[in-house]
């Protein structure tokens, strides 16, 4: 484009708006690249893709996303290149509302019951170790050393170390065996792989996740928090939490608290 909207904006600082989209974007970017290898158009979006995404992170990360997914769609629907907004009437959970433990029933058996190599992997990984679901996504081959049981989580440059029980070792190994066979030829380097991905170079969606935790009848956020709250009930520890399962100063006590509500001490620092 020429003329004077071009020459005005030469040699300035981007305006508020110009600003607002780039921040937006980059809370986005993560959610809007995996919507971008699962579907054709941002039409197809679902309000349990959105809640998903914004499942995947928490405190203000998850807020900041919430907001930014809204804007972009109820811009879309004014241009009406969208019908829906998924986002409608979405809010975030309050901070206040502690995690609660699930039920017995609902968490035996889980990891037999998943259906697959892939699932049950999937299942130890939020279960046992509390990993969230873009996590799970993101992770490559390279982060797995079966050699020393341990697989590197990261987020946002941030480097969580698992080290592996042996349950997950052995769903591990069984994942790759059977990727290796099914696959062969696969040069997609995330560790989890679809049939639709082992083909790509792309992540697996969040539907792909959704779609393991569906039959079990739990879905994989309330299942991580069911596994850190379990912890602080045996450590009251919240610095365990920070270095077992990567959560902020916050997350770590307010599980604490919700552990023990009497407890009113601090993180030792």
């Amino acid at each position: 484009m020429g003329g004077r909207h071009a020459r005005a904006g030469q040699g300035q600082a981007p305006g508020p708006q110009v600003q607002t989209i780039r921040n937006y974007l980059a809370y986005l970017m993560p959610v809007l690249t995996t919507w971008a290898n699962q579907y054709a158009s941002l039409r197809e979006v679902t309000r349990d893709d959105v809640l998903d995404a914004i499942a995947s992170e928490h405190g203000l990360i998850a807020k900041k996303r919430l907001v930014a997914v809204r804007s972009v769609f109820r811009a879309l629907r004014r241009e009406r290149i969208v019908f829906r907004d998924p986002t409608q009437g979405l809010s975030l959970p309050s901070n206040d509302r502690p995690p609660e433990l699930l039920p017995d029933d609902r968490v035996a058996g889980l990891i037999d019951r998943a259906g697959g190599p892939a699932a049950r992997l999937v299942v130890a990984l939020v279960a046992i170790h509390a990993v969230t679901a873009a996590d799970l996504a993101a992770l490559k081959m390279a982060d797995l050393d079966l050699a020393s049981c341990r697989l590197t989580v990261t987020w946002r440059s941030r480097h969580r170390v698992i080290y592996l029980d042996e349950v997950t070792v052995t769903l591990a190994s069984q994942w790759l065996r059977y990727r290796h066979q099914r696959w062969p030829d696969s040069r997609n380097p995330h560790l989890l792989v679809s049939q639709q991905t082992a083909v790509e170079a792309g992540p697996v969606s969040y539907s792909w996740l959704r779609d393991i935790f569906n039959p079990l009848g739990v879905h994989s956020t309330r299942l991580r928090q069911d596994r850190i709250l379990d912890e602080a009930r045996h450590t009251a520890d919240p610095v365990h939490l920070v270095r077992v399962f990567g959560s902020t100063d916050d997350t770590a006590m307010r599980y604490v608290y919700t552990a023990h509500p009497g407890r009113q001490s601090v993180i030792p620092r």
